[in-house]
This record gives C-alpha cells, structure tokens and sequence, in this order.
C-alpha cells in the first residue's frame, strides 16, 4: 500500500489524519511536513518534520492547506508527485467506484462530525442516511455522479439502477428525476422572482411539486377527475380541471406548468388554448413533453364522438391519479409541434436542452427526451 506525506500540519492536516484513522488508514502516512515541525512534534504516531528532510522520498504529498497554489509551485518546481487534496488523492488512490465513494462519503462525514455541519452540503448528512448512502449497493449503479440538484438545492449524489436515466436517475435526498430537475433550472434561469408569482401546475408529482407546493405562496394545482364536477375543490389549492375547459378565468396566472402531460390529452389544440388563454400577457408556459426532433407528429389514436380508439399499438406512462398509466396519444415532433403551440396558443416558444457539460452532469441533467420548453404569451 502507497505510503504519503501530508504537507500541512495544521487544522486540514489533522481532519485528514482523523479520516484516515476512522478509516483504519492512518499507518499510511509517512510523515507530515510543516514549518512549525519542531513545536509540533507529531500528529498520533506520524512525526511532522521539515520538507526538505521528506522530498527526496519519492512519496506523494497530499497538501492540506487553506492556500495551496504556493504549495503547488514549490512541489511542481522540484518534480514531487502531489494531490492538490485528499478528495484528488482519494480519487486517484481507489479505483473501485464503490470504495471510492464510501470514502469520500466518510471523509465528508468526518467534516461534518469536526465543523458541526455546513448548509446544503454532503456535510449534513446524519447517521441514519450516511449509512443509508454506504447500504445503497452503488457498485450496482449504472450511473452515479456527485453534485448540486436544482430541485433541493443541495450537495448531492445522482444515482440510477437502470440504463433509463430519464425516470430512473434520481437525487439521493429529493429523489428528483432529470426533467423536474431541468424544470427547476429553467424556472430559476427565466423567472427568478418566481416565488412571488401565481404559478399553476396539471398534474404535479415529484420533487418540483413539492418545491413549488413551500416555497410558492401563489401556487396552486389541479388534476383531472372526470366523475367529478369542473372546478369542485379537491382540497386547499387544489381543484378538478379538464385542460380542455377550465374554470379559471382569463389571465389568471405567470406561469402554468405542465410536466409529461401533453403527450396524453385528446385535445391537444384545446388544451394550448386554454392554457394561453388562462396566462397574463407575457406570462409563460413551461413544459417537458418527449419530442422525436427528427419525425413528424404523429397520432396514436382518433377521436370518435367523443371516444378515443388507438390506432397504433397502445403506450403507457406513470399516472399521478392512477395505477394502470395515461395512454400515450401523440409522439410530438420537433419543430412542427412547437409551431402548433405557437399558432394556437399566441405563444413564442423556446426550447432549453442540456447537452453534455460538466455543469449539466454535476446538475443531474443527463437522459434522453431532456428538453424543456419555454412558451411566452404574446398576444392575448
């Protein structure tokens, strides 16, 4: 096993010495080095010395400084082999994912067990979900990524089972999927006073619902009962809407939301209408739908007196109402969609993708159909 220096005998020095102790490792380190070696001494049973007695060793110098770019040239200039933090080192030291992210896991445990915790970072995490994090079998993962979910707003992991990203790609503590994710995003990029404005949603789940449901004063959502009467209060903020005629008067809302919906209305030139229709001028729609950019639009099923009959093999998706799923009846295109929307709805559309970037991987934003559309009214 590799043996290192720990250059920086200070307060980072001594975390990395008790992360290494919790983790049976701290025979290790070979020595630490530090201006102050002689009033030092020694860290548990590793001896501070001075640099210039360690460089010749040829072992790699872990640095634990505040200001580490002075280090980082002293150490370039005379050819050392060094880790800019343990976080690098332990990167470079474990090459199993899954023992590489228990001990990064551990090292941020040890953080926070030494500073009592930092907001919104893996710092936080308690006993009971650090070791739900150590117990989640991450060698089984086909995809885990550590970063910063737009939905919870924090520090996290990404981690998905299946090779699906899109449904399965999910924050370890909201338990996001990409496209709230995306939504999220969108939302804070084009209309960060959200919080103040009077948003409406069809058919919420997930962890935007949430969200939106706490943090929005004005938020209000809907789903659709057809045994029920149009617009009955379902419960606070919340009533029974049929996209196609709702109750709600005109220039109701800034923002209406629709997650996964416009692939399974009947209707779908009603439903934009009726959406533009219920939107303040200026206001804007936001959606996710999957859409083929490379197809036309097709529909999957016909609508006869008032009842709809697949014509092509019958697809379904999750239902937040439901347990059997919606029928899916259209598979939107590309652009010929986003031009319908616009021509029914007074609307001008845009459309947000995150294509491959450090960014969008540390924002969990990966998967396909990971498009969000943002549709400003322009005219009543």
């Amino acid at each position: 096993m590799e043996r290192i220096i720990i250059y920086g005998a200070g307060k980072i020095g001594r975390q990395y010495y008790e992360f290494l102790k919790l983790q049976k490792m701290d025979h290790i380190i070979e020595a630490f080095c530090d201006r102050n070696y002689k009033q030092i001494g020694k860290i548990g049973m590793a001896a501070v010395k001075d640099y210039h007695k360690l460089k010749g060793k040829g072992l790699p110098f872990v640095i634990a400084v505040f200001d580490s770019q002075e280090i980082c040239e002293l150490l370039q200039d005379d050819g050392q082999v060094y880790y800019k933090d343990i976080g690098d080192w332990i990167n470079d030291y474990q090459e199993n994912d899954m023992e590489r992210i228990k001990m990064r896991l551990g090292y941020q445990k040890m953080l926070n067990l030494n500073w009592g915790g930092v907001k919104n970072t893996l710092d936080n995490l308690n006993e009971e979900m650090y070791k739900m994090v150590i117990e989640m079998e991450l060698d089984r993962a086909v995809r885990v990524y550590g970063g910063y979910c737009p939905c919870c707003k924090k520090k996290t992991i990404f981690v998905s089972y299946h090779y699906w990203l899109r449904d399965h790609y999910k924050c370890i503590f909201c338990n996001s999927i990409p496209r709230q994710r995306g939504v999220m995003k969108v939302l804070e990029k084009e209309v960060p006073e959200w919080k103040q404005m009077k948003i409406h949603e069809s058919s919420p789940c997930g962890s935007t619902f949430h969200v939106l449901k706490q943090e929005c004063k004005f938020y209000s959502y809907s789903f659709w009962h057809e045994t029920k009467p149009l617009g009955e209060r379902l419960e606070a903020n919340v009533t029974n809407q049929n996209l196609e005629k709702m109750s709600f008067e005109d220039e109701t809302f800034d923002i209406f939301i629709t997650q996964d919906v416009l692939e399974h209305v009947n209707y779908p030139e009603k439903v934009l209408a009726e959406i533009g229709r219920t939107l303040k001028t200026g206001g804007i729609h936001i959606f996710t739908t999957p859409m083929y950019p490379f197809q036309k639009t097709r529909s999957r099923i016909k609508m006869e007196q008032g009842i709809r009959k697949p014509i092509l093999p019958e697809v379904y998706h999750g239902n937040p109402i439901g347990d059997k799923g919606s029928l899916v009846t259209y598979d939107w295109g590309g652009y010929d969609f986003l031009k319908m929307v616009d021509d029914i709805s007074g609307m001008e559309s845009r459309i947000f993708e995150f294509p491959n970037s450090k960014e969008n991987f540390e924002n969990g934003l990966e998967g396909d159909f990971l498009q969000v559309v943002v549709s400003k009214k322009i005219r009543k």
